[in-house]
């Protein structure tokens, strides 16, 4: 077979990879001491990838809502600055979670045709995404 052949066999293998297949990998991989250190890698990058991911859902959820303190009127008090800057931390948590679940459901859902983000109903706990796979190995 020549080495074109060999790429596209890997694709396929790659593409029709198991759930299951994947978590044999990961626990055989994780087990031998040099694997396990390229395993962790991988993890790391996929946590990374996740997080930024999450950093830019929310920024996107949040642009055109800052209202900067500095703005605000003269006569405002501290206690009132003070209220100001809670309500904004408020909002950003609010913010924060909400792209977690955004995120969070759209791997766990990746497959899911039928999944509709506005109803819970159409959404799966258990996933067969190979990235989601490696995650749950976290310890």
């Amino acid at each position: 077979m020549n080495a074109s052949a060999e790429k596209i066999s890997e694709q396929t293998h790659a593409a029709t990879m198991t759930h299951e297949h994947a978590m044999s990998i990961i626990a055989r991989a994780s087990e031998d001491r040099f694997l396990a250190r390229e395993i962790d890698k991988l993890r790391e990058k996929c946590c990374v990838f996740v997080n930024e991911v999450m950093h830019e859902v929310t920024l996107a959820l949040g642009a055109g809502s800052q209202t900067a303190a500095l703005l605000r009127s003269k006569q405002d008090t501290a206690a009132a600055l003070c209220s100001a800057a809670r309500q904004r931390e408020g909002l950003a948590r609010q913010r924060r979670e909400l792209a977690e679940a955004m995120v969070i459901g759209a791997l766990l859902n990746s497959d899911n045709l039928d999944w509709d983000p506005l109803d819970p109903a159409t959404g799966r706990s258990d996933s067969k995404s190979i990235l989601l796979a490696l995650l749950k190995t976290l310890d």
